[in-house]
């Protein structure tokens, strides 16, 4: 396993007790990974990952923060779906993507600043994005550390919050993407700190 895969792995494990971190990470993995398919007669929110363990995890995010069992794909063991339509509708209204009047706020937009006014919510956040979008280098050969964002408002927000942490992170725009990055090894530490990767941490 790469050293990223083994960031990731440590990190699908952490799951936070707060309900508001939940929903802070819930908001950063659906911003990233979600989207909204609208084929049949009702619409389903689907989640879809590159890894069975964050599946997993956001299963049990969505369990813990809503008492709702979403459904984990057989064909693909990255992706987990939400079709109870009141359950839907309560997790987005939740994380702030739908309106009281049912407008849907687009996923891979700046989310709702109300998610992100803790310390620790901003943590869960970054963790969440890392986890959906994110890679890192080995070590051993380079630092680098990137998230790769869907746009540039999604990318400001992140780079934001990254900052709260004292670390300088850049935008850099790739193949139609914006990727917020770090090069320098210390801030990596830093911010493998704050998303609580300390196995990780200590093996950089």
């Amino acid at each position: 396993m790469s050293f990223s895969g083994e960031v990731k792995a440590e990190l699908e494990k952490h799951i936070s007790k707060s309900r508001h971190c939940q929903l802070a990470e819930l908001a950063a993995i659906i911003s990233f990974s979600g989207r909204m398919i609208l084929t049949g007669a009702d619409p389903r929110l689907e989640i879809a990952t590159e890894h069975a363990g964050l599946a997993k995890k956001c299963y049990t995010l969505l369990k813990r923060a809503f008492d709702i069992s979403a459904e984990l794909s057989e064909q693909n063991p990255g992706v987990l779906y939400i079709e109870e339509q009141d359950a839907m509708r309560r997790v987005l209204m939740a994380l702030k993507f739908l309106e009281e009047d049912g407008s849907l706020h687009p996923f891979r937009q700046a989310v709702n600043g109300m998610l992100l006014q803790k310390s620790c919510c901003r943590r869960t956040f970054v963790r969440g994005a890392f986890l959906a979008s994110g890679s890192m280098s080995d070590p051993h050969k380079s630092y680098h550390f990137e998230i790769v964002c869907h746009t540039l408002e999604q990318a400001q927000q992140l780079k934001e919050l990254m900052e709260f942490f004292e670390t300088e992170p850049k935008i850099v725009e790739r193949k139609e993407r914006m990727v917020v990055y770090l090069k320098e090894g210390s801030q990596i530490v830093d911010l493998l700190n704050v998303m609580e990767a300390y196995v990780s941490l200590m093996n950089l």
